[in-house]
């Protein structure tokens, strides 16, 4: 190799070295200037507990704050049949249409972790979910999995997904739910 070619490939060397290093400094400053902070954390973790506090407490309204514009919702584990994605109205409206008809439900969320960057996390959780009518129960142990957007509004949860663990008590106590919800109505 003669020395002109030397010097080319050493300045190719040199060149792609430096393009190499800048473009993994960028790229590194562009992730940690999109990793989530502490207050996004702390948004997410409360809008993940917020739509089972606030479901139990029947505040719909501070519920539909928690959620996304549109969200999926997988509830195959629990029920079988299909994922489904709706408008966060008629989500909250199912959910209307069966947990007031218990005399209490309580939803615990623990163990929530974030992961994320950017407008997009997902927190996953240990959720145990009991609902009672007089002294029948159904509980349910599980694992959740919510994807959040980051809105104008703050962090919302675009999708819920729940992987049964265990299982307690009655199930039946879902349909004598729903009934009182619909004997209530008419």
């Amino acid at each position: 190799m003669n020395r002109v070619t030397r010097r080319y490939v050493l300045a190719s060397a040199v060149f792609a070295a430096t393009l190499a290093a800048t473009s993994a400094l960028a790229l590194s400053a562009s992730l940690s200037a999109a990793a989530l902070t502490v207050e996004d954390r702390n948004a997410i973790a409360e809008a993940v507990a917020g739509v089972g506090l606030y479901a139990d407490l029947r505040e719909w309204n501070r519920v539909k704050s928690c959620l996304a514009a549109r969200v999926t919702t997988d509830y195959t584990s629990l029920f079988g049949g299909e994922v489904a994605t709706s408008d966060r109205d008629a989500l909250i409206a199912r959910w209307q249409g069966l947990l007031p008809g218990f005399d209490a439900t309580q939803h615990l969320i623990t163990n929530i972790v974030v992961e994320g960057a950017g407008n997009d996390a997902i927190a996953r959780s240990h959720v145990r979910a009991t609902h009672w009518i007089d002294t029948r129960f159904w509980t349910v142990g599980a694992s959740y999995l919510h994807r959040l957007v980051r809105t104008p509004e703050g962090w919302r949860v675009s999708a819920i997904a729940i992987r049964r663990l265990y299982e307690e008590g009655d199930r039946a106590v879902l349909a004598a739910a729903a009934d009182r919800v619909n004997a209530a109505a008419n």
